[in-house]
C-alpha cells in the first residue's frame, strides 16, 4: 500500500512518512507492552507456541490505523488480512492506548493531551461527541406481533412523500 501514497493517505489519514514516524514513536512502547504480557513462570522456551499472522508492528499499525480512519467492521479487516476476526479485535485493543498517549492535538500554540482540555479549548464539543453503538432491538416471531413493534419508518416516509408530492 506504501508503493501507492495517495491510496495510503486516503485509508490511513497519514502519509508514509508521517506512518514511519509514528512507527518509531510507538516501537520501543509496542514492544515492551508484548514483553509484559508473557508470562514468567513459563513451561515453553518464548518463541514457542502457535505463530502470529501479523507479527509486524507495521502490519498491526496498519489494521488499527485503517479501523480508526475508516471505522469498518472487524469482518471485512479479518478478510483484507487474512486474520482472524478475534486477532483483529486484539490489535485494535493492543494499539489504542498505545496511540493515545502519542497522538497530541495541538491548537494555538497550547498542547491537549486529555478529554478535558480538549473539551476547554472547544466548548462545543459535546454536542459533536456521541455513543455510537448499534443495539439489536428483539422482535417477536409472529408477524401480527411484529407490526406492534415496528418502528415504522418506511409507512411515515411514503406518508410524508406523498402528502408533499399533493
Amino acid at each position: 500500500m506504501s508503493q501507492r501514497p495517495r491510496h495510503f493517505h486516503n485509508f490511513t489519514g497519514l502519509t508514509v512518512k508521517e506512518f514511519n514516524k509514528l512507527k518509531e514513536l510507538i516501537e520501543t512502547e509496542w514492544k515492551q507492552a508484548r514483553r509484559s504480557k508473557l508470562k514468567t513462570n513459563r513451561i515453553r522456551k518464548i518463541g514457542g507456541g502457535r505463530k502470529l499472522k501479523l507479527p509486524e508492528l507495521e502490519d498491526r499499525l496498519l489494521v488499527f490505523l485503517l479501523y480508526a480512519k475508516l471505522y469498518t467492521s472487524y469482518l471485512l479487516l479479518e478478510y483484507l488480512f487474512n486474520v482472524d476476526e478475534s486477532n483483529i479485535c486484539r490489535i485494535v485493543q493492543e494499539f489504542t492506548p498505545l496511540i493515545s498517549k502519542k497522538i497530541v492535538i495541538n491548537r494555538r500554540g497550547k498542547k491537549i493531551t486529555t478529554l478535558d482540555e480538549l473539551r476547554e479549548a472547544i466548548p462545543d464539543l459535546d454536542e459533536v461527541l456521541a455513543n455510537a453503538t448499534e443495539q439489536r432491538v428483539l422482535r417477536p416471531q409472529k408477524k401480527k406481533n411484529q407490526k406492534k413493534t415496528s418502528l415504522g419508518q418506511k409507512e411515515n416516509f411514503y406518508h410524508e412523500n406523498s402528502n408533499s408530492n399533493r
